[in-house]
């Protein structure tokens, strides 16, 4: 019988020992953790203490409501070869930052299975060489976090890193692989870097909500259905150096969405940049090759688009409900089809009914305050212009071709000369044309990048 409560003491204060997360109590001082830790209940860490978790440490989880509340500062301390782990069960609450003045971090730890793995109230800290697997969301910044993200690895999670609310989440060199809905995300006046990464076989790579006011550069998109995804964006971000390849859509601006896109490279993309209602990004000093459509513009979006490389294309340049882009001083070479004018491609229909009137009824009906719906314009041209560029071979064509000649590489007025619109009544209205004269005699001496990503 004594021997038998000896042993229950010791298996006792080896638990309060080894095992202080069991107990569920707040902290006082610094707090160690090591070898094998239970947490079945939150766990609180006020203002002002420290909890730090040593290499090769791991955190059982026996209940999805056993967070980790952080009101000081924690430090995950593991290395590459005694990474810390978090083993939860789905859903687990995670590690949550609540208006910590002390800055945290976390390296080499391992998540999976999270709610949110790990969430942030107005507190900065850094994640690095860590990796989430599996989670609603691996990394949420409620407001005003201040954070570093840097060498870590995202998988199979719903959102990668979802960054709101004045947070400035900077981004750098860490991979994002089949993300069910979006990489990252960021809204509500977030920013932050984002620079170096890999995105592949994501739902959607980056997602930018409203104005974004740091640069996307250097990062790699692969395979994703949509790899970066701009709205109501205004003229940012800067979007430099990056290489979109297989992507279904590379790069959609939608809803007065008018980026900087410079020295990037799209290569066999099905659509390389996708434009959509008003939609209309600067696109300088580019390479677009062997996409499905080089740029797409629908419903009155005219991006500025200059010294570019647009070859070996199935269609260099698609228009349609008023698109009228500045198309200036490109190389055109060897795409199937250089322009391609859609059915509501029509100056004549803008003059005698007018979409302006329309998208305004549908923006009052959606209840939708978007105050750039009255700056939309109201005076068309009948033409889209891609005058002024480079052919290359393909400019013995264009000498050799009549004023009014139906030339294959255009798809306007001369393929198909009026259209009835259903709801506007029999009357039929004249589709545009394309303008390609005068061309450039000889190539533009810096088109294309100016650097590889």
């Amino acid at each position: 019988m004594f021997n038998h409560r000896l042993l229950n003491i010791v298996l006792l204060l080896f638990l309060i020992l080894f095992n202080p997360a069991a107990v569920g109590a707040d902290s006082q001082g610094e707090t160690v953790w090591q070898d094998e830790v239970t947490l079945s209940e939150p766990f609180q860490l006020s203002a002002g203490r420290t909890l730090q978790i040593s290499p090769g440490t791991v955190i059982r989880i026996t209940s999805p409501q056993a967070g980790l509340n952080i009101n000081g500062q924690l430090l995950v301390n593991g290395t590459k070869g005694a990474p810390v782990k978090f083993v939860s069960p789905p859903g687990w609450k995670g590690i949550s930052f609540i208006e910590s003045s002390q800055k945290s971090h976390v390296k080499h730890a391992v998540f999976a299975n999270a709610e949110t793995a790990i969430s942030s109230i107005a507190t900065g800290f850094t994640v690095t060489h860590s990796s989430f697997t599996g989670c609603e969301t691996a990394i949420k910044l409620h407001r005003e976090s201040p954070v570093l993200i840097e060498e870590s690895l995202f998988m199979q999670n719903g959102v990668g890193v979802d960054n709101e609310m004045k947070s400035v989440a900077t981004i750098r060199n860490s991979r994002f692989i089949e993300q069910k809905k979006s990489a990252i995300i960021a809204a509500h006046g977030s920013r932050g870097e984002i620079t170096g990464n890999e995105f592949e076989k994501n739902e959607q790579g980056i997602v930018l909500q409203q104005t974004y006011n740091d640069p996307i550069l250097n990062n790699l998109f692969r395979d994703n259905k949509v790899a970066i995804f701009c709205n109501q964006t205004k003229n940012t971000p800067l979007i430099k150096r990056n290489r979109f390849e297989k992507n279904e859509n590379a790069l959609i601006n939608f809803s007065f969405a008018y980026p900087g896109v410079e020295d990037n490279h799209f290569i066999g993309n099905s659509v390389a940049i996708r434009n959509d209602q008003y939609g209309s990004p600067r696109v300088q000093h580019n390479l677009f090759k062997k996409n499905g459509t080089a740029i797409y513009n629908y419903r009155k979006s005219s991006p500025v688009v200059e010294r570019n490389r647009i070859e070996n294309n199935d269609l260099a340049f698609y228009c349609d409900y008023s698109s009228y882009p500045r198309i200036r001083e490109n190389h055109l070479i060897a795409n199937t089809v250089a322009v391609e004018l859609g059915l509501y491609q029509s100056a004549d229909w803008e003059k005698q009914s007018g979409s302006k009137p329309l998208m305004q009824k549908e923006a009052a009906a959606r209840n939708s305050k978007n105050p750039m719906i009255d700056q939309a314009p109201t005076h068309f041209t009948d033409q889209v212009d891609v005058s002024g560029n480079w052919w290359g071979e393909e400019t013995k064509i264009l000498q050799a071709a009549a004023v009014d000649e139906n030339l294959p590489i255009f798809f306007d007025r001369k393929d198909k000369e009026r259209v009835v619109y259903e709801g506007f009544g029999p009357k039929s209205y004249l589709l545009d044309r394309v303008d390609y004269r005068p061309w450039l005699q000889k190539p533009v001496p810096t088109v294309g990048p100016r650097s590889v990503p």
